[in-house]
């Protein structure tokens, strides 16, 4: 950058001896991916026609270094006093990075009322281009909208550039000074709303639409103005700035009293890959007489394939126009289209504008005609392709049970708030299948809805939910309960239904279970119990009591494995299922009973019990996995148990399911601490002090609190360390400096009775105002008036080192210390330095917020009425 600010002080040398060509208008450079690293960019500009100069040919510099000397393409254009000139040229980048193309030319039309002295100034435009691997090839954003635009004084003006990206990529706008030397803002631009208004002079820039508004133009004239124009694309979860195209654009405001012509609001939209999109767009003029033409602008309209068309009405004093839009499948994107609406008067001597942009997303359709069919512990997807053959494969939902979710008609994918989770995806447009392995549970039925996904991060409307239900082919656990609860002697219950839907003819008895084990929630591998063998599939033991546990301090959780052919032939194993267990927090006058279980079976109820003078009570009921009682005794021991009711989605086993957990007991205690307090913080860096106050929290939100705890932290960043306790709940402030620096940022807590501590909230911090300065003369005579240097008062200041040299260089003197004290001596050594100027360097360290910030002093100090002494060698 160095280089380039240097190059263009020469430049500017140079141009104050050369004749001043004035001619410049408006302007932008596009750039566009070729091929690998080799980009194509293109220089647009728009000229006066009856200025003297003119560019056959402009030099494009590139961004890393290179420059290219570019020609005009011909034949130009030209339209009344406005030549509009493009200059292609290719260039091969060494790598990926961050490239700022730029174009400067002498110079400037003449009288360009916001730019000062604007026929000496260049005209420049920048283009950056973002070149990553993460990004992927690029091309720029470009303009469907002339840069050259008429205004009338006192009249909105209103306008848009109709940007797209041939991408795809997401746009944003913002407002920019006007570029001159150096490709550098131009010293003295003023926007238009830094100029004469009138009835305000309002100027902006729609960051999302582009549109722009000036509200109003006072002063007749030319006015240039320039806006950046930023592509942002997803790649994954990360948005990627990919560069910006700058356009500078210039806009004549002449007397009329023409009012613009208002275009009925348009909404924005989306539409089905595949069908067709019309719809009629309004607009007219209050002015008596007056002609509108409407037009409609944008990337519908130069799509390769199937583009939008757009119907002009007549002229008229209202007209009204239609737009059409055979919409297919390579339309599809993340992005929605922008579609501007232009309604243009003919009003003289300035034909006024109005602007209306939509949103047109195109979104694909879904898989269609999808099935489930269950496969013994699997379920066999099925779905006829999207019609979209650019699809690149598809994505696969499940939930337990029906939602009947209908996306809205923007709404694509599968929204999480459905319940829905991804659960696999496949490749490819034409896959139409998915075997979904689980873990699914027999008995319960499960639904599915498929959205077809794109390269370009896009998702189709997702498909109709589809469901199916896995057959009993294997036991279903239907029971896990505590009888007992104790350390040695507790007792589970556990009962399974049969298998019903096994086919007998491919898997012949005898039958037989047996049941396995274990502790926690999830794995199941000591054998209990082996039942015998039965001839039908209608077993009759089907239940188990294993007694001696320790249901007190443990969960169990069992699986049922299913044997055929006397035992010899393994079909298939329960999906596991947990007893309920409970767990106890206490805390002030109330205890949360929690519990936790894993059962294959949906559990839509817990019941709370509590043992109330020998009978247990229904105290409460829960559909999550706690409760909390409240109004109960400190220190007073209280019991619980809690029943679950459940039951699985397959309506041919039995309901509901009902099971108990094990029997707790706890005792509620206070372990709430006080609100934290609110703290001010008056920051006096001058004295220096730190004065803090708070609120009382026994005032508010507790009734015990005792004490205050006082945290200090040099910056944000630090750790915090106890300064101070302030016992009792009405002391409310605390004073602090730290040696003379007030920097620094502090917690307080409230403490109640029995030691809870509120927590750390956000921070109050002060900063020091640092001041250290050092007088020019001091007279160690021995009178005891202004016998030692020291600094006059400071504050803020954490260290020093101080070197004072006599006029030789050498040093006289050096110290650490803040106050300084040099006695006009040889390193304090008694041995006085003769009277004269000496010099000093003092590198001061202030405490500050942030960090230690340093600043370096450099003066000399004049000894008067000192002795005399030998001079030093």
């Amino acid at each position: 950058m160095r280089l380039l600010r240097a190059f263009f002080i020469l430049a500017l040398a140079l141009t104050a001896l050369a004749v001043q060509a004035t001619h410049n208008r408006a302007g932008e450079i596009i750039v566009c991916h070729v091929s690998g690293l080799t980009y194509e960019a293109t220089i647009i500009t728009h000229t006066k026609v009856s200025a003297p100069a003119d560019r056959p040919q402009l030099t494009i510099h590139w961004g890393d270094g290179d420059s290219t000397v570019l020609d005009r393409e011909l034949p130009y254009q030209e339209v009344g006093d406005v030549r509009r000139n493009v200059y292609t040229g290719t260039h091969t980048y060494g790598g990926p990075g961050v490239f700022t193309l730029y174009f400067f030319d002498e110079n400037r039309n003449a009288g360009v009322l916001n730019i000062p002295n604007s026929v000496n100034q260049p005209f420049a435009v920048i283009t950056e281009l973002t070149i990553s691997p993460l990004g992927g090839n690029n091309c720029s954003p470009r303009f469907l909208n002339s840069p050259i635009q008429d205004a009338c004084t006192c009249m909105p003006w209103i306008h848009n550039s109709a940007a797209y990206d041939p991408d795809g990529d997401s746009l944003s706008y913002e407002p920019v000074a006007c570029l001159g030397i150096g490709v550098l803002p131009i010293n003295g631009y003023l926007f238009p709303s830094q100029m004469a208004g009138c009835n305000g002079n309002a100027y902006s820039i729609d960051p999302v639409t582009g549109t722009i508004r000036w509200l109003n133009p006072g002063t007749q004239g030319e006015y240039n103005i320039a806006f950046r124009v930023h592509e942002w694309r997803r790649v994954g979860n990360a948005l990627l700035h990919m560069g910006f195209v700058m356009r500078d654009m210039q806009v004549t405001v002449v007397a009329c009293s023409n009012q613009p012509p208002v275009i009925t609001q348009v909404q924005d939209t989306c539409v089905t890959a595949g069908t067709f999109l019309a719809f009629n767009v309004q607009a007219s003029d209050t002015d008596q007489g007056q002609l509108v033409t409407l037009t409609a602008l944008g990337q519908p309209f130069v799509l390769p394939s199937s583009p939008a068309t757009f119907v002009s009405p007549t002229p008229g004093q209202s007209v009204s126009g239609i737009f059409s839009w055979g919409t297919n499948c390579s339309h599809v994107r993340p992005q929605p289209y922008q579609v501007v609406f232009e309604a243009r008067d003919n009003g003289q001597p300035v034909e006024l504008y109005d602007y209306r942009t939509m949103n047109i997303t195109v979104v694909s359709p879904p898989p269609t005609d999808p099935s489930a069919t269950p496969s013994g512990s699997s379920m066999l997807l099925n779905w006829t392709p999207t019609v979209c053959t650019n699809a690149s494969g598809y994505k696969i939902y499940r939930r337990l049970g029906a939602y009947g979710f209908v996306p809205d008609n923007c709404e694509t994918g599968v929204p999480a708030y459905t319940g829905y989770t991804l659960i696999g995806s496949v490749t490819g447009s034409s896959t139409s299948t998915f075997t979904d392995n689980g873990p699914i549970t027999v008995g319960n039925t499960y639904c599915y809805m498929v959205v077809a996904t794109f390269a370009n991060g896009t998702e189709s409307y997702a498909s109709v939910e589809f469901c199916a239900t896995l057959t009993r082919q294997v036991p279903v656990i239907t029971h896990v309960s505590v009888g007992e609860t104790s350390t040695t002697t507790g007792i589970d219950t556990v009962r399974w239904s049969n298998a019903y839907d096994l086919d007998t003819l491919l898997r012949p008895g005898p039958y037989q279970f047996q049941l396995y084990r274990g502790t926690g929630f999830t794995n199941a591998t000591t054998l209990i119990h082996t039942s015998g063998l039965h001839p039908f599939l209608a077993h009759p033991d089907t239940e188990f009591i294993d007694l001696g546990l320790n249901t007190q301090d443990l969960a169990h959780v069992y699986r049922v494995d299913f044997f055929g052919s006397g035992g010899s032939d393994f079909i298939g194993s329960s999906s596991v299922a947990s007893s309920v267990f409970i767990s106890a927090e206490p805390n002030d006058e109330q205890l949360t009973i929690s519990w936790a279980l894993n059962t294959p079976w949906i559990n839509s109820l817990y019941e709370v019990y509590r043992d109330i003078a020998g009978s247990w009570t229904l105290v409460g009921s829960s559909a999550t996995n706690s409760f909390t009682e409240t109004g109960l005794s400190n220190g007073t021991e209280y019991c619980y148990l809690v029943r679950s009711t459940g039951a699985y989605s397959n309506p041919g086993i039995p309901a509901p399911l009902l099971n108990f957990s094990q029997e707790l007991c706890a005792a509620p205690r206070d372990r709430t601490p006080p609100c934290p307090p609110a703290v001010q913080l008056d920051n006096d860096c001058e004295t220096p002090l730190n004065t803090l106050t708070w609120n009382n929290p026994n005032l508010s939100c507790a009734d015990d609190t005792y004490q205050y705890r006082v945290y200090f932290a040099e910056t944000p960043t630090s750790e915090y360390a106890l300064i101070g306790v302030i016992v009792g709940a009405e002391n409310t402030s605390f004073t602090h400096v730290n040696g003379t620096s007030v920097s620094g940022c502090y917690q307080v807590t409230a403490i109640d009775t029995v030691g809870n501590e509120s927590a750390f909230i956000s921070p109050v911090c002060g900063d020091n105002c640092p001041l250290y300065t050092l007088p020019n003369i001091f007279t160690p005579n021995g009178d005891r008036i202004n016998d030692l240097f020291v600094p006059f008062p400071y504050r803020g200041v954490k260290a020093i080192d101080l070197q004072v040299y006599n006029r030789w260089g050498q040093t006289v003197f050096s110290t650490e210390d803040p106050d300084i004290l040099w006695n006009g001596t040889l390193n304090n050594n008694g041995e006085a330095c003769p009277d004269g100027v000496y010099f000093y360097t003092c590198v001061v360290t202030f405490a500050r917020l942030m960090g230690d910030e340093a600043l370096v002093l450099k003066g000399y100090v004049h000894i008067s009425g000192g002795k005399d002494s030998p001079k030093l060698n």
